[in-house]
């Protein structure tokens, strides 16, 4: 998660719990019932990751992506978290055997993955393609998967969520600066502290590693390897029987 200025990250809101009738989001945790049925009506929630947090919203509920983009910033975005790595087919159009063998071997863990976008993904500017990572615009996402078992059981439930980083790293901060009417609640708890997670560049192929975090670079360089080694071999014993 990248860092953001203070004021960009809460669209503007920050310190709205000291405006007249103004109240904060209750405090809660991720097993409480109430953070699904608030994800399952549409209601932008905040929920805690490595590296501080970030508002949610479950996809394809009730325009909420539309309300997130009011309330908060995210200019390396569109980010989206899943909790399971199937859910990612409906997110991209570049949906690749070697996508399913990095997540496969890479996930549950600390690894996001930058992919061509559904749909209108599918007609990136040609010199789009060429940029870096996430500031090559919106023709791509960025998808990873919640840190720890009750934030990925949760996903799985009630998602796939379209997130936005924050600057915020305690609770207390984040339902300080967003009023209950715009953020229904904040997810106590989580690690929110460590390295981010390693960002990899599925829009080309092979795939690549844009940035090396949690998850070593030489990790995810030899798995893929390995992959490929195995197809090779596959075709190999083919040709030969």
């Amino acid at each position: 998660m990248g860092d953001h200025d203070e004021s960009a990250a809460t669209g503007g809101s920050e310190g709205s719990g000291d405006a007249e009738g103004a109240t904060d989001p209750p405090l809660v945790e991720a097993g409480a019932a109430v953070v699904g049925s608030a994800l399952g009506r549409g209601a932008v929630v905040a929920v805690p990751s490595v590296g501080g947090y970030c508002l949610a919203v479950q996809v394809g509920t009730n325009d909420a992506e539309a309300r997130l983009e009011a309330l908060a910033a995210d200019p390396e975005g569109p980010h989206y978290a899943v909790g399971h790595r199937d859910d990612v087919r409906a997110l991209t159009s570049g949906w690749t055997d070697e996508v399913e063998r990095l997540l496969e071997r890479c996930w549950p863990g600390p690894v996001d993955v930058f992919l061509p976008r559904a749909s209108e993904a599918a007609e990136a500017p040609a010199e789009a393609a060429d940029e870096e990572g996430p500031d090559a615009g919106g023709w791509a996402v960025t998808v990873g998967m919640p840190d720890g078992r009750a934030l990925r059981r949760l996903c799985k439930e009630h998602g796939p969520w379209r997130t936005i980083p924050l600057s915020f790293n305690k609770p207390s901060e984040v339902a300080h600066a967003f009023d209950a009417a715009d953020v229904a609640l904040v997810v106590d708890g989580g690690r929110r502290e460590g390295e981010p997670p390693t960002l990899v560049d599925a829009t080309v192929t092979p795939v690549r590693v844009l940035r090396e975090g949690a998850l070593p670079s030489q990790f995810v360089v030899a798995t893929m390897a390995m992959g490929s080694r195995k197809r090779w071999f596959s075709r190999s014993r083919k040709k030969g029987d």
